[in-house]
């Protein structure tokens, strides 16, 4: 330990780089653990793609298309520099696979059954696997478009959130937020994360090519 002529401690480079390694540590720890995009540092764990051109293969017009293709790209030509929080990608996996699990109800099918429609490739022994690979690819989809949030000044505030909860508790006829949230179930991190989807998809859908058939 040194003293500074005006009286102050001061800490040894050594003991300051002991330090920002512990909080580096403390910080991974915790990421690690996160499920949701607000729990951890997006822009830590990709190197973004250039998106201010991205060529899609929809039509114009074709929301839906546009999105897929902008998704893709930002999948194909992003660069993920660690590997995701576990609990994060697990939840995503979880939703999709519930939502399959819909389908296939819908369609009076078994999952397995279903997944096969779904792809032909796809068989009793492979469909899990494949279900966990779409799991993992919408989570990097969904770190890319957090990172282009945070670099463009469009993450979701409390407020916008607060507001957002609001607006669906009333139409639904609910007058209590707590009552609307209880009764739909709502998990509001969720929630913000598809309100940052739906703002990134906008900006990005001003940026996009489209390939000329």
């Amino acid at each position: 330990m040194t003293v500074s002529l005006f009286g102050t401690v001061q800490v040894p480079a050594a003991g300051k780089a002991k330090e920002g390694q512990e909080e580096q540590r403390q910080q991974d720890d915790s990421e690690s653990k996160a499920s949701y995009l607000s729990q951890f540092d997006a822009g830590s764990y990709v190197e973004l793609a250039d998106y201010s051109s991205i060529p899609v293969e929809a039509n114009e017009g074709d929301t839906s298309g546009i999105e897929n293709d902008i998704g893709d790209y930002l999948l194909k030509n992003s660069t993920f520099v660690k590997e995701l929080p576990t609990p994060f990608v697990n939840r995503n996996t979880s939703t999709l696979k519930d939502q399959l699990q819909n389908y296939a109800d819908t369609y009076k099918m078994s999952l397995a059954d279903f997944m096969k429609y779904y792809d032909s490739s796809l068989t009793e022994d492979t469909y899990e696997e494949y279900i966990q690979k779409l799991g993992a690819d919408y989570s990097k989809k969904l770190v890319a478009m957090q990172a282009i949030a945070d670099a463009e000044d469009l993450a979701v505030t409390d407020e916008e959130l607060k507001e957002q909860i609001k607006t669906q508790a009333e139409a639904a006829g609910f007058s209590d937020v707590d009552e609307y949230k209880s009764a739909a179930k709502m998990d509001p991190e969720e929630l913000r994360e598809v309100m940052m989807s739906t703002k990134v998809f906008e900006f990005l859908e001003g940026k996009v090519t489209f390939n000329k058939k």
